[in-house]
């Protein structure tokens, strides 16, 4: 009979995953970009992002949706 084992964590000990901290950093480095562009290109950039934000919304609902009428 041995000693009893530590358990053995799979995570580097960060209470948050590698994911979101390349999200913000990825999104911190186009914000700066962003903030170089000339303002003749911000009304095409807020259109995109309205663009980007409903995309993202359809998603969402369209994967709700699905769901829910596969039960």
């Amino acid at each position: 009979m041995g000693l009893p084992r530590r358990p053995t964590s799979s995570r580097s000990g960060s209470p948050i995953g590698a994911g979101p901290v390349v999200v913000v950093m990825v999104t911190l480095l186009v914000g700066l970009q962003l903030g170089a562009v000339p303002w003749r290109f911000r009304r095409q950039m807020l259109q995109l992002q309205g663009a980007l934000a409903g995309g993202a919304v359809g998603l969402g609902v369209g994967y709700v949706l699905g769901r829910r009428r596969q039960r």
